[in-house]
């Protein structure tokens, strides 16, 4: 086989590929970009019109909508945090290479092999108000004035979903993080330990500037998550009580299920251009503070 012959057989390998990629991501990407400025509804849904702004300008004027971006904001904004400030910490307690920390990191990264709604059933019985494993420690330790219902009060059901979303990934912002740790030379920290730089020293002017190709990588990932999240509400609280946990997604999938095929191709527009542009920036802004090795 020549060189000519390998690399044709060498594309024609990725077909399949390419082919699911674009029947399951560009098509209906495409498809919502254009459906977003029609009235296509499951009601009249051979009778479809160009509305220009129109879904744009209903989607602005109701309150449902800005509740939804909200929360979706105060959601991404705690689990980005939690992820990543977690699993940094962690990585840092589990880099080197012994038995002890393999177990380690293992557990730790366990969880996010669960399903999300698998998660969400999981946490709503820790959750429950009268027999969830809280509440129930609560009242074992005589807490019992700090007993809550944690997903159905709307004081707190918010930042109990965003727990259950750092509980589940932060194995995986941990994973990242251990990786750009192994890749930083010895001899830095070597030499920082003779002129005297004491370990906080030694984080902040070696170990942070040095990974952040790895901050990179899992603040874009956990914003995309945190902008998309829906299995972690929808299996929860179904953006309950009272459409105060309500996000994006969820929004979008209830406007999807009353019928109204362009208004909810709205939502996934604006949904997108929000996470490429959060992404996109951060990712530029990054970028400029990347160090080699």
């Amino acid at each position: 086989m020549n060189r000519y012959t390998s690399t044709y057989y060498t594309y024609w390998f990725a077909v399949p590929a390419l082919g699911l990629f674009t029947l399951f991501f560009i098509i209906p990407n495409v498809a919502s970009l254009a459906l977003g400025f029609t009235d296509w509804s499951i009601f009249f849904f051979d009778d479809m019109h160009f509305i220009g702004l129109d879904n744009f300008k209903r989607l602005f004027s109701e309150p449902n909508f800005w509740r939804a971006v909200k929360n979706t904001f105060y959601f991404s904004f705690v689990t980005v945090l939690g992820k990543n400030m977690l699993g940094f910490l962690l990585a840092l307690l589990v880099q080197r290479q012994t038995r002890f920390n393999h177990i380690n990191r293992a557990i730790i990264f366990m969880p996010i092999t669960i399903s999300p709604l698998v998660l969400a059933i999981i946490f709503l019985s820790i959750y429950n108000p009268t027999h969830g494993l809280i509440n129930s420690t609560l009242e074992w330790l005589h807490l019992g004035h700090l007993q809550q219902d944690w997903l159905f009060d709307v004081r707190f059901s918010l930042t109990s979903i965003s727990v259950m979303e750092i509980w589940q990934q932060t194995g995986f912002s941990m994973a990242i993080f251990i990786a750009g740790l192994q890749a930083i030379p010895r001899d830095y920290y070597e030499a920082a330990e003779i002129d005297g730089v004491n370990k906080l020293q030694q984080i902040r002017y070696i170990t942070l500037p040095l990974i952040v190709q790895s901050i990179n990588v899992t603040l874009m990932l956990s914003i995309i998550a945190g902008i998309k999240v829906f299995a972690q509400v929808y299996g929860t609280t179904n953006g309950g009580p009272a459409d105060q946990t309500q996000v994006l997604s969820t929004f979008l999938y209830k406007s999807f299920g009353n019928g109204y095929l362009g208004y909810s191709s709205a939502v996934g527009l604006f949904t997108t251009l929000l996470i490429a542009f959060l992404t996109f920036g951060i990712v530029a802004y990054l970028r400029k503070k990347e160090i080699e090795l």
